[in-house]
């Protein structure tokens, strides 16, 4: 059993990088290229798909503690492939909407489900205290591989814009055959583990520990930056960039996420809640330095090391939570899509209201964001702060 559990890591590490979207660095710009496609449309076709990702984050949650994480984690496989498919043979609108829901569905799927798959692997390991060193490293390795077909990736846009699309069906089939193979851990629950608890029994129970104004600091942080990637690389190449190494901007944040990834135990000394304060600053300063920019490779870099950390430091935000907030050790995946949901609702409101923003200027998007993410965190934060505190003393 031990052995079978071992091997969980490198089948969560082949789970992990076949769910990578690595071709969205392109798919805007193939986007575009359709007939009557403009700027706007970018922002509506994802926004939509964020939202079908909000509307069923906690259900997906739920269901994947209700029939298991494995048999959630191969309908979430499916799910990406049929987007790909959807982009691959669309040619029009709808179809991006279509697949781009098709990808916050296996996204939703995917999201608390892994990590708890990952956290109950480790219990049964008896190594969950290494959970965020783990998970971090994994997903580091990751990022680096991802890095290089990022960058590959371009190179087949000068036969076709839609092959680098194309060439991720491979993936897609290799991730759903790798998941069937995953092994179930066995876990042991306490009696406080409720089993059959419904999700607005949860939903009361998470009242008072701090859980839902982490929860919306942390979506508002997750909504802007991750809602801004669909706009980084048309603005790269409105400022001159050129599109053959477009992929290198995304493919440099997969560096910075390697490298921090491996160095998380420095970034665990910091208290959670300086943490916070500290990111603040960070995020919505990159965001209004860019939109000033004029040097596409000065904003490239910047926007790269930014995305890099974001994405590198959220393993030991679910470790956080994890430890913290897990009131129902049978419905872990649950809560972490809770969590989860609060971030697809800030992505999704932010996304459509940026869409407009983004037909006027680019420019002026990223600034417009960068202030009003620096607005709202700081006024979220003495109430994070508070519920902090509490939990400390």
């Amino acid at each position: 059993m031990q052995r079978r559990l071992k091997a969980n890591l490198w089948k969560y590490f082949i789970l992990i990088l076949t769910n990578r979207r690595n071709y969205i660095p392109i798919l805007a710009i193939y986007f575009l290229s359709l007939p009557d496609a403009n700027a706007q449309q970018i922002g509506l076709y994802t926004g939509i798909g964020w939202f079908v990702g909000f509307l069923i984050e906690i259900p997906s949650g739920y269901i994947a503690d209700k029939i298991g994480h494995k048999n959630a984690l191969i309908l979430a496989k499916f799910s990406m492939l049929i987007s790909t498919l959807l982009f691959v043979f669309g040619d029009s609108l709808p179809y991006f909407i279509l697949g781009s829901s098709f990808i916050s569905i296996g996204f939703a799927l995917t999201s608390g489900t892994a990590d708890a798959f990952l956290h109950n692997t480790l219990l049964g390991l008896k190594k969950e205290k290494e959970y965020g060193t783990i998970n971090g490293k994994i997903k580091a390795n990751v990022s680096l591989i991802s890095a290089v077909m990022i960058l590959a990736l371009p190179f087949l846009t000068k036969i076709s814009l839609v092959l680098p699309i194309g060439a991720y069906l491979i993936f897609d089939i290799g991730g759903i055959v790798i998941t069937f193979f995953l092994s179930r851990p066995k876990i042991e629950y306490t009696a406080e583990d409720i089993e059959g608890e419904r999700i607005f029994s949860q939903l009361k129970r998470f009242k008072g520990t701090g859980f839902y104004w982490v929860s919306i600091f942390l979506g508002v942080i997750g909504g802007f930056m991750t809602g801004l990637s669909p706009y980084k690389e048309p603005f790269a190449e409105s400022l001159g960039f050129p599109i053959i190494i477009i992929g290198s901007i995304m493919a440099l944040s997969r560096v910075v996420w390697f490298i921090i990834g491996h160095n998380l135990k420095l970034l665990k000394r910091i208290k959670m809640q300086k943490l916070f304060f500290y990111e603040i600053f960070l995020f919505s300063s990159v965001l209004i330095i860019s939109s000033q920019l004029k040097n596409p490779y000065i904003f490239g870099i910047l926007l790269a090391v930014a995305i890099g950390y974001f994405w590198a430091r959220t393993s030991i935000i679910q470790e956080y939570y994890l430890n913290n907030f897990s009131i129902n050790n049978r419905y872990k995946a649950t809560m972490l899509s809770i969590k989860a949901q609060i971030e697809e609702l800030s992505k999704s409101i932010f996304t459509f209201i940026v869409g407009f923003i983004m037909v006027i200027s680019f420019k002026l998007g990223f600034l417009i964001a960068g202030i009003s993410m620096f607005v709202i965190l700081i006024t979220i934060y003495p109430f994070v702060r508070k519920s902090l505190q509490k939990r400390i003393h």
